[in-house]
């Protein structure tokens, strides 16, 4: 019997220039080629998740804990962890990563017939780029109780959350080696949280910051065999699976660029990670390889099948069908509110205001009609679906903890 839904979410962590030790050097044996070095992560040292004081936590990497990872990975090299700017990849021989006693060295080639490359090379030298990032998930965790002493002399309590084991995903040269917002700090206090799946500390730091209390939908209660088997699960064929739903917020670089829905959609491979880049939402049962469990593509997408910048047209076209625009939309409504969150902030790194969510049928024009399996996978000139459909009878405790996920960029995952 299911008990408990369990999540795990992409995190990012962010290092300095001072610590990265980013360089560009020659490279041994070629006296025309350079190559970058530097490290993504560094082992030991303690990093501020949050406020550790009231609703964060202190970090720690362990040593050893991209061991097997790296041995089974293909992580790839980005600037500021875009996609569409792939320096090197581990299987195509361009990228060496390796843990020494420091951290996560990354070394890297150089192809200048990049433009971008040849970009990243003088804005390393300028100073421009000034540190080093990695995305990833968490394998294995370990909490602890500290006592530190602040700058009034008081003793405080604050937790030390050591990574023993992480998925590495891509490292990335940055422009801004710390957290963007304090929306991200949350977000990523929230995923380690509810990954952990310890309700006492949800409601601790929900003392600070209130809004963290919706978790507890997530984490969910093992004392109550009945309200266990309320929970519907994500998929139960898998032990874990992807986030479903309202895919989670995200920056990119944006482009006001004339948008063409269908032609992006058909250089776009069959693969969950470009399909999942490209668009907002996907089907909680469709297959998540295939491109008829996606809508809202908004992602402009190059000839190779690289994912690039976010459409402001289509962003904007797409917030005019979840208001009833071109038949409207049948997305359970905490879905809505996440593709709405998604495609908004877009628009908001693009500096446009988004246009106001309005409220299920406040428009004559919004349509919860059902349509068809053809229907709903075409897409007509703008790459949005003429009306988004999903099954109407899902529990309403699913629902929920899906457009909570979606809310704090989180996957579900069966337990």
């Amino acid at each position: 019997m299911r008990t408990l839904t369990r999540t795990t979410a992409e995190e990012r962590r962010h290092l300095p220039l001072s610590t990265a030790d980013v360089a560009i050097r020659a490279a041994e044996g070629d006296d025309s080629g350079e190559r970058f070095a530097g490290y993504a992560a560094v082992f030991n040292s303690r990093t501020a998740i949050g406020n550790p004081l009231r609703w964060g936590f202190y970090e720690e990497i362990a040593p050893g804990a991209f061991t097997k990872t790296l041995s089974e990975g293909d992580a790839r090299m980005l600037v500021d962890h875009d996609s569409y700017y792939v320096v090197s990849r581990v299987s195509a021989g361009s990228l060496a990563l390796a843990e020494d006693a420091r951290g996560l060295a990354v070394d890297s080639a150089l192809d200048t017939g990049l433009s971008y490359v040849s970009d990243l090379k003088a804005n390393i030298r300028n100073k421009n780029v000034t540190g080093m990032s990695f995305g990833f998930y968490v394998v294995k965790d370990d909490w602890q109780l500290e006592q530190v002493e602040t700058s009034d002399g008081q003793t405080v309590d604050v937790e030390v959350r050591r990574i023993l084991e992480a998925r590495l995903v891509e490292v990335s040269a940055v422009t801004f080696p710390a957290y963007e917002d304090t929306e991200a700090e949350l977000a990523s206090v929230a995923s380690a949280l509810v990954s952990r799946g310890d309700q006492a500390a949800i409601e601790q730091r929900a003392k600070f910051r209130p809004e963290l209390r919706d978790l507890l939908q997530l984490v969910g209660s093992a004392s109550s065999d009945q309200a266990a088997e309320d929970v519907v699960p994500v998929s139960r064929a898998t032990a874990v699976v992807e986030e479903r739903g309202g895919l989670a917020v995200h920056s990119t670089d944006t482009s006001d660029a004339a948008w063409d829905g269908p032609a992006n959609a058909g250089d776009l491979p069959a693969e969950e990670s470009a399909l999942r880049q490209a668009h907002a939402w996907v089907d909680p049962d469709g297959d998540a390889n295939t491109r008829t469990a996606y809508r809202f593509i908004h992602h402009f997408v190059g000839v190779d099948g690289d994912v690039g910048a976010a459409s402001t047209v289509a962003c904007t076209t797409a917030i005019g069908v979840l208001n009833g625009a071109r038949g409207g939309t049948t997305l359970a409504e905490e879905d809505r509110q996440a593709v709405y969150k998604h495609l908004a902030r877009h628009l908001k790194d693009a500096g446009q205001k988004a246009p106001e969510l309005k409220a299920v049928g406040s428009e004559p024009g919004e349509s919860t009609r059902e349509t068809s399996t053809t229907e709903t996978a075409s897409a007509d000139a703008d790459g949005t679906e003429p009306a988004e459909t999903t099954r109407t009878d899902q529990d309403a405790i699913a629902l929920r903890m899906r457009g909570l996920a979606a809310r704090y960029g989180l996957q579900l995952s069966s337990s």
